[in-house]
């Protein structure tokens, strides 16, 4: 059955690719299974009895929707029977015969308990009598005996046939079923068997007769009316009995054209129709889209259009006459056994009329790419032993069908054409399981499928393929393919995969093995890798959820003066195999191979490299033997030529701002920064306007500061190859901003800071930063937001640095208090230099960030007067130990020079609580003792407090806090 179960076909049938509509969401299952073990006693054996035959007779009105009938079983008695249980819910039974006699019976909880003394061996009969108004079934499928305003249909499957009729109604006892069916005259019925007669009652209705020839579980039983016409056709002598309604006559004469061809295409595939007829009736419904009713399949009326757009609908309910209805399944835990084969008729059919490769491509999409679709949502599948609701989700079809095109596969094209038709022969009209077709498989093949049914029938999941490709032309070695399965559950994959290697000459096709640990196959053929196409499970002829060609990975192509820097990832993280780098110029020249001997780093670099000619790198590994993989995706890099005409390059990062004090604008940020490098000569750089800056231009100047002062772009992220081949080359880099280190690369942290570890503060909390160096810098709170209580938040702090410049001050909490706040890292040989702050310069005060930038520019810039050695004399320095305090602290604080001196406490309500100094202080380092309280000599409160310290027209303010 389709349609709502299975939407993948609807638009399949138009686009040949993806599906239809979505019915219902589906439950994760967790189900159990007995991998290869039969039914300890098969289900049809163990009830005592064997149903052989249903008479069916029935009166429906469909204008009341009260039916009225009977039901004579004929039954055989596997052992001595005391009693017999039929199905039947929601109506009424008025009496019941046993062997034309009165019997006594129960009829309670939608089980009819029928008193017998029937001995083992013998053949009876039951007659059920009931009549009342069917409902449908209750549970998600709302299934039964349909009424519409122009037809009456019934739809069973899995378990609604006790809602119309009694009947033992499981799956595993198949009976032959004659129907008797009595309706309005001036509509027709179809039903299972052949149509043997129509009575005219002459009372506005008619009885009609449909005979069955052959067992069928009871959800295939079937009762379609409605004032139809009927389009008659054969294939080999079968007849074919259509019924549509008059304006889908024409349409239908279409959509049935192909049905003869169909019948005979399947029948010399799977072996001949089994039954005596074939049909289909055509009804509006909203639960399936179609079902396979035994001889007389029900389509929904979407499916009549005219255009054979639903052909696939189609085969596949014709194929279940074999697969399903032939031969059933014992109970609906196999119930992929009727599902799958049928699905996997669509991939048959259009081999048949469309050619193998469109087929194929319907397999990679309607089979394989619909369930992965489905299962992202869903989550891993079990093929056996689905849930109720789940009988009719895609692991039942889609999944199936694609197990079964794997199975073919495994097993070879002549053994699984054999497969199919001796499974239809030997279950023929009975049901079968899914160890017998293992073990039918097994014997036709000559193989252990154990691993095979394990894997994907009893055990859920999708795996992925990693492979890789190894050559050694050198000793003109057979290729090596190293194949690997992964699995997102427990399950354990063990593959044949098909893959496709295409070249000048022609193309060859292996036969790849792929395991859990990896499986090294070799493979008697010598490929030049660079000229070849691979394409691996070719043709779609196995599900998988990833295919990934694994390869060496460059992590940089790091262009600088007349060098470029490669680095890649350890291959396969073997430590035994080394590597081979490569170089062209262009993208299309003769790859070129650099090192003239196996590199053990994971490193190199290319001295030999000519400033502005472009080139592509790539990387090979090698192991032990000599066998070396196809090369890395290539990258590009340009080296260029430094000048370093130039002093200092400012480059403004910083998105232009409304203005706001966490939000400045381009001129507020230009203003702040020229101020602090007057009178330092110095260009500047806006990203905003001109984009980064390019290789070529950063070049030109010894220092570069890059200053990123909002906190909702980091341009670095794109663009930090650029500056680390500038720092490569010999550079010089201050780098500040807000999260800046978040976006910078592993690779980059290793290289260039020396493997710092970062250590991040979301919260306000950065009060000051400390230096034994350069001047302290004190957060500036008139630029923060009122929430932030004069801190800064989103800070990077270091640990594991070698030249730590400074210290964090924190709030107690925070993860990074006492932590380096930013340090200086040295490249050798070349001299470039990284200094990195993990919070934004321009958030800081003033006078601070001044006396920062006149000392360290000087440091970095070897042009100008400064050595690493030289240690700059600050104008004055404020600090306060310890804080937070309580009761009192120590303040300290130097002067270079004599100056008048105020120094105040205020609260952060901005109200003065105490004037410390007021006098002319001497050049020199000074101390106080600050005592924790105001003016009048009162406890001050808990709370934070800023300290200010004014001398000419300068300001210093420090943040403390008391805490008692």
């Amino acid at each position: 059955m389709k349609t709502m179960l299975r939407p993948a076909l609807f638009c399949l049938m138009i686009l040949l690719s993806a599906g239809i509509l979505q019915a219902r969401d589906r439950h994760a299952l967790k189900p159990h299974f007995r991998m290869r073990s039969h039914e300890t006693a098969r289900a049809d054996s163990a009830t005592g009895f064997d149903v052989i035959k249903y008479e069916i007779t029935l009166t429906i009105n469909d204008i009341s929707r009260f039916i009225s009938g009977n039901v004579l079983t004929t039954v055989l008695a596997e052992e001595n029977l005391t009693a017999l249980q039929y199905n039947l819910h929601n109506l009424n039974v008025s009496a019941i015969l046993v062997n034309d006699a009165p019997a006594t019976f129960t009829h309670t909880g939608g089980l009819i308990n029928i008193a017998l003394n029937i001995p083992v061996g013998q053949t009876f009969t039951t007659q059920v009598f009931y009549s009342g108004y069917p409902q449908l079934s209750p549970n998600l499928y709302q299934i039964g005996m349909i009424f519409s305003t122009n037809s009456v249909f019934t739809i069973s499957d899995p378990d609604a046939g006790r809602y119309w009729w009694p009947c033992y109604d499981y799956p595993w006892d198949k009976a032959i079923v004659d129907l008797h069916i009595t309706m309005r005259s001036d509509w027709k019925v179809a039903a299972n068997g052949i149509r043997s007669g129509i009575v005219n009652n002459g009372d506005g209705s008619s009885t009609t007769h449909w005979i069955g020839s052959h067992p069928m579980t009871t959800y295939l039983v079937c009762i379609t009316a409605g004032p139809y016409v009927e389009i008659l056709q054969s294939a080999g002598g079968i007849p074919i009995h259509n019924f549509v309604l008059p304006n889908q006559y024409n349409n239908a004469l279409v959509d049935f054209a192909n049905q003869p061809a169909m019948i005979n295409y399947f029948s010399s595939v799977f072996g001949a129709y089994p039954f005596e007829k074939y049909g289909n009736a055509v009804v509006s419904m909203s639960t399936y889209g179609a079902m396979e009713h035994q001889t007389m399949t029900t389509l929904g009326n979407f499916i009549i259009t005219g255009t054979g757009a639903y052909e696939l609908i189609i085969a596949h309910e014709l194929a279940h006459q074999w697969y399903g209805n032939c031969v059933s399944f014992l109970t609906f835990k196999d119930v992929w056994l009727s599902e799958g084969f049928a699905t996997y008729s669509e991939h048959l059919w259009v081999d048949k009329t469309q050619g193998w490769q469109a087929s194929a491509n319907y397999v990679g999409s309607s089979y394989h790419q619909y369930y992965l679709n489905w299962e992202a949502g869903a989550g891993a599948q079990t093929i056996y032993n689905p849930s109720f609701y789940d009988y009719f989700s895609p692991p039942s079809y889609e999944k199936a069908a694609s197990v079964l095109h794997m199975l073919r596969l495994k097993i070879g094209e002549a053994n699984f054409f054999q497969l199919l038709q001796q499974w239809v022969s030997t279950y023929h009209n009975g049901n079968a399981i899914t160890s017998e077709l293992q073990t039918m498989a097994e014997q036709i093949s000559g193989m252990d499928l154990h691993q095979f049914f394990l894997q994907w029938i009893y055990s859920p999941g999708v795996p992925s393929l990693e492979y890789s490709l190894w050559q050694n032309p050198l000793s003109n070695s057979p290729t090596k393919i190293m194949a690997k399965t992964t699995s997102p559950t427990s399950t354990q994959f063990h593959l044949e995969v098909p893959f496709r290697i295409s070249y000048n000459a022609g193309s060859d096709s292996l036969y790849v093995m792929a395991t859990p640990s990896g499986h090294a196959g070799y493979y008697p053929h010598v490929f030049d890798p660079d000229a070849i196409t691979i394409t691996p499970n070719h043709n779609n002829w196995t599900l998988l959820r990833l295919i990934n060609q694994q390869k060496p990975v460059l992590t940089e192509c790091l262009p600088s003066n007349a060098a470029v820097l490669i680095s890649w990832q350890s291959f396969l993280g073997d430590p035994s195999l080394s590597y081979n780098i490569f170089r062209r110029p262009g993208t299309a020249g003769a790859w070129v191979l650099l090192n003239p001997a196996p590199l053990n780093a994971l490193s190199y670099t290319d001295s030999s490299a000519q400033n502005g000619t472009a080139y592509q790198y790539a990387v090979s590994a090698i192991d032990a033997q000599g066998y070396f993989t196809a090369k890395s995706t290539p990258m590009n890099a340009t080296p260029v030529a430094f000048t370093f005409a130039n002093s200092l390059l400012v480059v403004d990062e910083t998105r232009d701002g409304n203005g706001a004090n966490i939000n400045p604008n381009d001129q507020m940020v230009d203003a702040f920064y020229t101020a602090a490098l007057t009178p330092l000569v110095f260009d500047e750089w806006d990203c905003a306007t001109q984009g980064l800056p390019p290789l070529d231009i950063l070049g030109t100047y010894r220092v570069v500061l890059w200053h990123a002062d909002d906190f909702s772009q980091n341009l670095l992220i794109d663009h930090q190859n650029t500056l680390g081949g500038y720092i490569l080359g010999g550079g010089r880099v201050l780098l500040s901003g807000w999260k800046t280190a978040s976006v910078l690369s592993d690779s980059f942290i290793s290289r260039f800071t020396g493997g710092a570890q970062l250590i991040y503060d979301n919260s306000a909390s950065l009060i000051s930063a400390r230096s034994d160096i350069y001047a302290d810098l004190e957060v500036d709170p008139l630029k923060t937001a009122a929430s932030w209580n004069g801190m800064l938040p989103q800070i990077y702090t270091f640990a594991n640095v070698q030249n730590p410049l400074y210290t964090a001050t924190m709030s107690a909490t925070a993860a990074g208090n006492g932590q380096i706040a930013a340090f200086r890292y040295d490249i050798q040989p070349s001299g470039g230099r990284l200094v990195m702050f993990g919070f934004p310069l321009y958030f800081m005060q003033a006078d601070g960030v001044r006396a920062l930038l006149q000392s360290i520019i000087p440091h970095l810039d070897p042009a100008l007067p400064n050595d690493d050695n030289f240690i700059p004399a600050l104008s004055a320095s404020l600090c306060v130990f310890p804080n937070p305090f309580n009761p009192s602290t120590s303040i300290n604080f130097s002067l270079s020079r004599s100056a008048f001196v105020v120094m105040e406490l205020f609260n952060i309500r901005g109200q003065r609580v105490r004037k410390l100094i007021d006098s002319q202080v001497n050049t020199g380092s000074h101390r106080i003792l600050f005592d924790g309280k105001d003016e009048g000599g009162r406890d001050l409160s808990t709370g934070i407090y800023l300290l200010r310290l004014k001398y000419d027209k300068h300001l210093l303010t420090r943040k403390i806090s008391l805490i008692k």
